[in-house]
């Protein structure tokens, strides 16, 4: 996903199945925070679900959903959205539950942000990511 422009932390090295990833953080080690644990004000929550968005298109473009998108697999760093946790990839087509798992994935994100008070349909979401595939 690096390779193809997702804002997904570098893969500083891969060996096999492991992939040690570049650390998001201050320089005083302090980690970047999950989205669920950022604070913001609307107008900064839907520039947030924009970039949340965009990923979710690059992904769908190359075929894949994440299949556990959540706030709490989003990192915040220098105001911008980083995706983690991607062990769980899905190839949406050779999966057969790969479409169930970008709605789902659809629902989650649109779901939090909803709540917080932004704008999104994740039936129409996930309408363009499907459109997105073909």
């Amino acid at each position: 996903m690096w390779e193809r422009g997702a804002p997904v932390p570098y893969p500083v090295q891969v060996n096999g199945t492991e992939v040690l990833m570049e650390f998001l953080g201050d320089a005083d080690g302090t980690a970047a925070p999950r989205l669920a644990q950022v604070r913001s004000d609307r107008t900064e929550l839907q520039e947030y679900y924009a970039q949340v968005v965009d990923l979710m298109r690059i992904f769908a473009a190359s075929g894949f959903g994440h299949g556990d998108l959540s706030a709490y697999n989003l990192l915040v760093h220098e105001g911008r959205v980083r995706v983690i946790d991607l062990p769980q990839i899905v190839d949406i087509i050779a999966n057969p539950q790969g479409l169930d798992l970008l709605h789902r994935d659809c629902v989650n994100i649109c779901d939090w942000f909803a709540r917080r008070r932004v704008d999104c349909d994740a039936e129409n979401l996930f309408a363009e990511l499907v459109a997105a595939l073909y």
